[in-house]
């Protein structure tokens, strides 16, 4: 069966000042963006072994705040970005979701980042993370959970990142549009008060020795 793309064009309207900085980030670095939101984080239905159940009461912000604080525990430069995106696309539970997503950059060239990103996904049960290697050209969208689309694994090709005349920055996708608008600043862990070190560290705690484990494999 041929898997349906999920997006016409992606595009984030940016300022020119924002586009220059988005630029730079995509030109240096692999960059990734993904979310912990989800339409209904108690539907585990499409969830891996490897997928976080939320805790009673808990939600897609504070969700979000973890991962956000796991990224920066990293050494992932973060920074906040408006989208949306089809969850369970192309089947009858298809939904559009509104989400704070995280433009993520891979400030120190890990070689696993991809991997990290994508472990990240399964754990908050993502259709999908987006992956935009270093220069973008090749991004694409990864698997994460069981959903129809991409499908757990697999690999789907959304083009190259392209800046035109208009401060617009998009790769070409099918289907439907997938915006994002920049905010001003990237957020690193060496920018946080120590307070805020201790608070990350706290709340990335156990993704972090899980990671040593798999790295060590």
């Amino acid at each position: 069966m041929t898997i349906k793309p999920i997006l016409e064009n992606w595009r984030g309207f940016l300022n020119e000042s924002s586009l220059s900085r988005m630029h730079q980030h995509i030109m240096e670095h692999d960059c990734a963006i993904l979310t912990a939101y989800r339409n209904d984080i108690s539907d585990l239905s499409a969830c891996t072994a490897n997928t976080d159940k939320p805790e009673e009461g808990e939600s897609n912000k504070s969700r979000n705040r973890d991962l956000k604080a796991t990224l920066l525990a990293m050494g992932i430069g973060v920074t906040k970005v408006d989208g949306s995106y089809i969850e369970d696309f192309d089947t009858p539970k298809a939904v559009e979701v509104s989400e704070a997503s995280l433009f993520c950059v891979n400030l120190k060239d890990d070689k696993n980042f991809a991997a990290t990103i994508q472990r990240l996904g399964e754990k908050y049960c993502q259709d999908s993370v987006l992956i935009i290697p270093k220069g973008g050209q090749g991004a694409y969208l990864f698997g994460t959970n069981n959903a129809e689309f991409p499908g757990y694994g697999s690999k789907v090709s959304v083009g190259d990142v392209k800046f035109g005349e208009e401060s617009e920055f998009m790769t070409k996708v099918r289907n439907r549009p997938f915006t994002f608008n920049e905010s001003a600043t990237l957020e690193t862990y060496q920018n946080l008060s120590r307070n805020q070190r201790m608070a990350v560290k706290a709340i990335a705690r156990e993704f972090l020795e899980e990671q040593k484990l798999v790295e060590a494999e």
